[in-house]
């Protein structure tokens, strides 16, 4: 198995020029679809209180008052309301809108690259074989999906994103999927199904993302545990991109499929995904 970092060099056409540092081969051709300058979040606000049913509840809450100074650090001339503040985050790493890492997602006990679950430790420092720090920023061209008309009844397959697409796929673009979901988490999601995950694979996509909780089609009462995440990332490397936000991109796009993605994963030591803000470039 090739190590993670020359995955992800041959899945986004990187080199390495240095420590942290990657050339991105067709980065011309990325640029030339920036037309209007136009930046566009991609990540939905996270809130205190906010909750997803798989990964609990987010806790923002203040440390530091300005006030504080003045009591903590009475040897120093302080004026009366000088000082810093700063608020503590308790949240899980799958948190609103974020990235999952290769160390996600295991497969009958093997997590991608055939890594055995039972060497994988759980503790203080998380888990650290295949974890958020391996993927590398990443600056690609994005082909948008929408598919907000099918809605909650079926999932999505690869014939409705064959459909939809009107430009040539290159190794290492990203597939964004809109489907108009806008909740946290339901019992019920719309998304892609295996059918279209394989579809994607086929197609050279490097990174998947949706605007829905868990970018794959979540039914009530269904025994499929996942299959979506399973094959994307334990089986073929491929990290995802769940709940996005993707209503002011659907705006400005128009009749354009194209457009340059920038994401950033912050470098968590053990963690298994990454909270972002990803960035759409027009």
């Amino acid at each position: 198995m090739e190590s993670v970092i020359t995955h992800f060099l041959n899945l986004f056409q990187y080199e390495v020029i240095g420590e942290g540092s990657y050339k991105v081969k067709r980065i011309q051709d990325i640029l030339k679809l920036i037309q209007k300058g136009e930046i566009i979040e991609l990540g939905k606000t996270v809130k205190n209180g906010l909750y997803y049913f798989a990964h609990g509840p987010v806790y923002i809450s203040k440390q530091l008052h300005y006030d504080d100074a003045k009591r903590r650090y009475r040897d120093l001339d302080i004026p009366e309301g000088t000082g810093f503040a700063n608020v503590r985050l308790s949240m899980c790493d799958h948190s609103g809108t974020h990235i999952d890492a290769l160390n996600h997602v295991s497969e009958k006990g093997k997590l991608f690259g055939g890594i055995d679950i039972k060497t994988m430790r759980a503790d203080v420092d998380g888990y650290k074989d295949l974890d958020i720090t391996t993927i590398p920023p990443i600056i690609t061209r994005a082909i948008f999906f929408d598919v907000s008309d099918i809605g909650l009844e079926r999932e999505v397959t690869s014939e409705d994103l064959q459909k939809r697409l009107k430009v040539n796929v290159e190794k290492g673009d990203a597939a964004i999927i809109y489907t108009g979901f806008s909740k946290d988490g339901a019992e019920e999601e719309p998304g892609i199904g295996l059918d279209a995950a394989k579809w994607l694979v086929s197609k050279g996509f490097g990174l998947v993302g949706s605007d829905s909780p868990r970018t794959e089609y979540v039914r009530k009462g269904s025994k499929s545990y996942l299959p979506v995440h399973r094959y994307l990332i334990a089986e073929n490397g491929i990290p995802m991109i769940d709940n996005m936000y993707l209503e002011a991109l659907v705006k400005l796009l128009g009749d354009r499929q194209e457009f340059v993605l920038i994401v950033l994963p912050l470098r968590l030591s053990g963690a298994t995904a990454s909270p972002l803000n990803p960035i759409a470039l027009l």
